[in-house]
């Protein structure tokens, strides 16, 4: 049918109790027949893995009148089955998130479970969108210590989710921005409709020590993020979002580096 809404594919790193996923789904209901695939648990932090060697369990689950199934896997396996085993149809866009926590920066997009779900997306064929959400640093602690989120940080959601249906009606219209295999948006706590909107750069970030040792067991275990910038961030997602502006940034996966003439006398033999 010439009007038939298009087809998404809808996944997270969050997993499937996460606080945005049932007023996302009713937003991109608005402008899309919505598939839902997302991990049974919470799988942050997981980039692009794949259970290559566990077979996963598949369940359906009801939210709020909205079908959501789920997998006893990670982001990118629910992209995966999502687009070549559950989807009704070819999904037009992948759409990840929105994630409890922004993924600005080269060190967090590496990482993030959510941009992992978006490569893969990319990876077979779907144009993909992440989408993250900066919390107040309160409300953030709360989701992590008790699962839960303040009642008061509701309208934050609701806006999340609307600015998320914005952009991704524009994606549906117009495409990925020209030369992007995806996009990364991050979307600042102070987030309303009227928030400026910005293309961005990747901010050059680094990772500090993650782990503090326990000596007398012998072990490691998390101690924070420490992140360091690398350089200034003009035109960068970080300077977006300290603005308090919505960064939306294209991605390109062009991973191979220039070979100049000395490391061809340096590295290649007998040719």
């Amino acid at each position: 049918m010439a009007n038939a809404k298009p087809q998404i594919l809808l996944t997270n790193d969050d997993g499937v109790d996460s606080p945005l996923l049932v007023p996302l789904v009713r937003e991109l209901s608005e402008l899309a027949q919505v598939c839902t695939v997302v991990p049974a648990a919470e799988c942050s932090w997981t980039s692009k893995i794949v259970s290559r060697f566990d077979a996963l369990t598949y369940a359906e689950v009801d939210r709020d009148g909205f079908l959501i199934q789920t997998l006893t896997g990670y982001p990118a396996d629910c992209t995966n089955i999502g687009i070549h085993n559950l989807s009704p149809a070819q999904p037009a866009l992948l759409v990840s998130g929105i994630n409890m926590g922004t993924n600005a920066g080269r060190s967090f997009t590496l990482s993030s479970g959510t941009i992992g779900a978006a490569v893969e997306g990319f990876l077979s064929g779907v144009p993909a969108a992440a989408f993250s959400l900066e919390l107040p640093k309160e409300g953030y602690a709360l989701w992590r210590r008790e699962r839960r989120l303040d009642p008061e940080l509701a309208d934050l959601l609701a806006v999340a989710a609307a600015i998320t249906g914005d952009i991704v009606f524009e994606l549906l219209r117009g495409g990925l921005p020209e030369g992007a295999d995806m996009v990364s948006v991050n979307i600042p706590a102070s987030a309303t409709m009227e928030s400026p909107r910005r293309l961005t750069g990747l901010a050059q970030t680094e990772y500090g020590s993650l782990f503090e040792s326990n000596s007398a067991q012998s072990q490691f275990a998390y101690s924070n993020c420490k992140v360091r910038i690398v350089g200034d961030q003009v035109g960068s997602d970080l300077e977006a979002m300290g603005r308090g502006e919505v960064s939306i940034t294209p991605l390109r996966y062009a991973l191979s580096a220039p070979i100049g003439a000395a490391d061809r006398q340096r590295f290649e033999r007998g040719i």
